[in-house]
C-alpha cells in the first residue's frame, strides 16, 4: 500500500493503556518550549503554543522518542510502511483561545527537502481539526493562498487516533476553541 496520494485514518492501533502512558508522559515530563505560531514562527496569525522535539535534523533529542517507537512501528505497519529514517518528530500543544479571528491556520508542509510519510497521532481528544488539502507542495514552495485551496479530508482530534498522509500535501490545524489540543507528528521516509 503507497502512501504518496493517501489519506489513512486509524484508531486505537495502540492500547489504551499505551495512549495514557503516552499522555503522561507528555503531559508531566516533556520539557514544554514557548512557539509564537504552531504552524510557522514568521506567521503573522501568531497562535501560540508550546513544542518538544523527539527528534530533530534526524538526530535523537528528547529521552521520549524512545518511548514512541511502538507508536511508530504499529502505524507504519498499518499501510505496510517500512521507514529508513526520521526526519523528525515532535509534539504540540494547542491551549484554547478567544480569537476574534476564527479562520484556520496557515497551511504548511513539514519538511521539503524530502518525500515524506507524516505520522500524526491525537494524544486527547480535541476540538481543532486537521484540514488536509488536496493541493501539493512543488519545488516553488509557496504557500497556496487560502482561495487556491482545495480540501480533501478533515479530522478530528481523538485520543488513540493517528492520520497517516503524504507529507507533501499542504496542511494546517484549526485553533481548537474549548479543549487542550495535543498532537505527535513524526516525518518518516
Amino acid at each position: 500500500m503507497s502512501y504518496q496520494n493517501n489519506i489513512f485514518v486509524f484508531d486505537d492501533i495502540i492500547s489504551k493503556d499505551y495512549q495514557n502512558s503516552i499522555k503522561d508522559k507528555l503531559f508531566n515530563n516533556a520539557g514544554w518550549r514557548f512557539v509564537a505560531d504552531v504552524t510557522n514562527p514568521k506567521n503573522t496569525q501568531q497562535r501560540p503554543g508550546f513544542s518538544h522535539y523527539f527528534v530533530s535534523d534526524e538526530k535523537e533529542t528528547s529521552k521520549l522518542h524512545q518511548d514512541l517507537i511502538p507508536l511508530i512501528q504499529a502505524s507504519c505497519k498499518k499501510i505496510n510502511y517500512k521507514y529508513s529514517r526520521v526526519l523528525q518528530g515532535r509534539s504540540f500543544l494547542q491551549l484554547p483561545l478567544n480569537l476574534k479571528d476564527k479562520t484556520i491556520d496557515t497551511p504548511h508542509i513539514d519538511v521539503a527537502e524530502f518525500k515524506h510519510l507524516v505520522v500524526l497521532y491525537y494524544v486527547v481528544d480535541s476540538d481543532g481539526e486537521t484540514v488536509i488539502y488536496e493541493n501539493q507542495y512543488d519545488a516553488k514552495g509557496d504557500i497556496p493562498r487560502f482561495d487556491t485551496l482545495k480540501e480533501k479530508q478533515r479530522v478530528m482530534p481523538k485520543q488513540g487516533r493517528v492520520v497517516l498522509f503524504d507529507g507533501y500535501y499542504w496542511h494546517t490545524s484549526c485553533q481548537p476553541e474549548n479543549n487542550v489540543r495535543c498532537i505527535i507528528n513524526y516525518n518518516l521516509i
